[in-house]
């Protein structure tokens, strides 16, 4: 019974993971014959279009999830091998301060600011988790550890996708037009850029080595998830137990285990098997165009995936705050690189 639910989980994949293939294809070849034009922009846009012109057939929202959800960490994990251990330690060390203060001061300034307009305190602090750490991945994560509910998380949710996809189309013009080197192009990306399919999406645009490093920004960004949420989730416990007037509050059970990026950790890892010289020039090569090829699968779904129709019902006010959010964050964190002279 066991083998026919997975055989048919593993067939109810196949439409989806076929309708992103075709489209990921038909990006890569156009990319191969005119390479001014981005095989991530081609199946972004190609996805954005299919869904919101054809629309997401239900048969094909299974594959599509998969794309987003495992090929895109899979493709991470291979992007590995493009970098040598001390390679990654230094661009992660680089940036470890910038990305400590902009968590830091995006959580705390766009509570306030959506305190001023009128939202909920804790819509005001997923957005604030969302823009700073891990897009729309942190929101989910957050929001039961600090008692937000459905609406709340998916305003949020809705809010920061809008605008870390116009960060995929701005920011490489941005870094174009005042002729940003990849290295500092890619730690802007890394840092100000919301979800991690966006921030990989960004790099790849501009460049192969700004999509290197916007990577590895980006994941020791991810690796503030869990301590975040723990802080956040007892800020929020206390402040229930003053509201009430007890002693203390039951304690939220946090599964720190689901939310942890262990792809982060595979990263790491093909970065430490390319400083030992497991692999060959030869293939390194090949899991390097692997993993390009499983990012555009990945991009392609994440285009699948965005419904303007979705969108439109977030409302004027959280949208407000969520372009302050990627206002604020672009702005500072551009500041910092150039303090700190990066790139």
């Amino acid at each position: 019974m066991t083998r026919v639910k997975k055989a048919i989980n593993i067939i109810e994949l196949i439409p989806g993971l076929l309708l992103v293939l075709a489209i990921t294809l038909s990006a890569w070849y156009a990319h191969k014959y005119y390479k001014p034009i981005s095989a991530v922009a081609i199946a972004i846009i190609a996805g954005v279009l299919i869904r919101n012109v054809i629309g997401l057939p239900e048969i094909c929202k299974a594959g599509q999830s998969l794309a987003v959800k495992k090929i895109l960490r899979l493709g991470i994990v291979l992007l590995g091998v493009r970098l040598s251990f001390l390679d990654m330690v230094k661009i992660g060390g680089n940036s470890l301060i910038i990305v400590i203060f902009c968590i830091t001061m995006a959580i705390i300034l766009i509570r306030y600011i959506s305190k001023i307009l009128g939202l909920p305190d804790k819509l005001g602090t997923l957005i604030g988790v969302g823009t700073s750490i891990c897009g729309a991945s942190a929101i989910v994560a957050t929001a039961p550890a600090i008692g937000a509910d459905e609406e709340e998380t998916a305003f949020a949710v809705g809010t920061i996708t809008a605008f870390g996809l116009l960060a995929v189309l701005v920011y490489p013009f941005i870094g174009r037009w005042i002729n940003m080197s990849d290295v500092f192009f890619g730690t802007w990306a890394g840092v100000a850029v919301n979800d991690t399919s966006q921030v990989v999406a960004t790099g790849a645009i501009y460049s192969e080595r700004a999509l290197e490093i916007a990577t590895t920004v980006k994941l020791t960004r991810n690796l503030f998830m869990a301590p975040v949420m723990v802080l956040l989730s007892a800020f929020y416990m206390m402040k229930r137990a003053k509201e009430e007037g007890k002693a203390g509050v039951e304690k939220k059970k946090l599964d720190y285990m689901s939310t942890f990026p262990f792809f982060v950790l595979g990263f790491i890892g093909m970065t430490i098997l390319r400083s030992m010289d497991v692999f060959t020039p030869a293939g390194i090569g090949m899991l390097g165009s692997t993993a390009s090829f499983l990012i555009v699968m990945a991009l392609a779904g994440v285009g699948l995936g965005t419904s303007f129709a979705s969108m439109k019902k977030i409302g004027f006010k959280p949208f407000y705050a969520g372009m302050f959010a990627s206002i604020l964050l672009a702005g500072t964190s551009f500041l910092l690189i150039k303090l700190f002279d990066i790139g």
